[in-house]
């Protein structure tokens, strides 16, 4: 039951940052690249692409342990599908999230979602080392 509720928890933190992300790359982060220099349009692209890609990662991973939890799948087929942390280049943390080149709104969602990720692979590890 506490994997229940850290998943329910988290669950809600990712699709706050998720919403948040959609509303900044949408509306915010064109007005802010219409104006940067080529590198820094090119570094928030990549950034902002990175940031997707960890949501993308983290909302798949908990979708399907929900879909554990309820009886849907094991989590040994979730493993075996792939829904797992890889905390891979794409999604781990990379120093240039903290460059102050990077607008302040983009280096938030970067830093809550990499909090996030790491509190997920811990629970992830947590989790195969239960089903092991």
């Amino acid at each position: 039951m506490a994997i229940a509720f850290l998943l329910d928890n988290t669950y809600k933190d990712v699709h706050d940052v998720l919403c948040e992300a959609k509303n900044y790359i949408k509306f915010v982060l064109p007005g802010l690249r219409q104006n940067a220099k080529v590198q820094d349009r090119l570094a928030m692209t990549y950034h902002a692409t990175r940031l997707t890609s960890r949501l993308l990662e983290m909302m798949s991973w908990l979708l399907a342990q929900r879909a554990v939890q309820k009886g849907e799948m094991s989590g040994e087929d979730a493993a075996a599908m792939g829904f797992t942390i890889t905390n891979d280049d794409i999604c781990r943390f990379q120093e240039e999230e903290a460059s102050e080149t990077l607008p302040d709104g983009l280096r938030i969602l970067l830093k809550r979602s990499n909090d996030i990720y790491v509190r997920l692979g811990r629970l992830d590890a947590q989790i195969k080392r239960a089903v092991a």
